[in-house]
């Protein structure tokens, strides 16, 4: 034991000490590498603005027949109605507890991302709608299961089909599509 306390030990204990103080050799934040964010997003056109403007509306103090005569305003706008009226189908999705007001609303409060189609540029909520399995990252997954329930980013990555709601609107402000079950 007495050899312990002797200069060898103190050198060796100092020199020690003195590595593990040293400052990491990046200067990069720790962990800086595994930060993820959803996309960012670039602002929206004003007529997609005003376009959101009025599905807000409608969710705040609409009803379904609002929400249709807007879905009506465009000949070929997509919904899950099979070949009902929009006004009739979200009345049945209102009797099943389904609210398409509120759907509309909370996917309006997730982030967006912009796909190129052949008619133009769309305006796509939620952003994370569009992501192939592979491309499902932790953030991603966080607002899925957000949005879709526990255990559902998980399913998707092993090809699930996406079964929540997906909206679009064209870059002229025209909305295009609100539907649910999409893939």
């Amino acid at each position: 034991m007495r050899a312990l306390r002797g200069p060898f030990f103190v050198a060796c204990l100092t020199a020690l000490l003195a590595s593990a103080c040293d400052a990491p050799p990046s200067a990069e934040p720790v962990g800086a590498a595994v930060v993820d964010l959803p996309p960012l997003r670039e602002p929206l056109p004003d007529a997609v603005a005003e376009t959101v403007r009025k599905l807000r509306d409608i969710a705040e103090s609409g009803t379904y027949r609002d929400m249709a005569s807007l879905a009506d305003a465009t000949p070929d706008f997509r919904s899950n109605n099979a070949g009902m009226s929009h006004k009739d189908y979200w009345y049945l999705k209102m009797r099943a507890g389904d609210w398409p007001m509120a759907q509309a609303e909370k996917l309006l409060g997730y982030s967006y991302t912009v796909a190129d189609s052949p008619q133009g540029r769309v305006f796509i909520w939620p952003w994370m709608a569009t992501l192939k399995p592979r491309q499902i990252t932790p953030a991603a997954a966080r607002d899925i299961d957000r949005l879709l329930g526990d255990g559902q980013a998980e399913a998707l990555r092993r090809g699930g089909v996406w079964p929540g709601y997906v909206l679009g609107i064209a870059e002229d402000g025209t909305w295009l599509y609100f539907v649910s079950g999409s893939g």
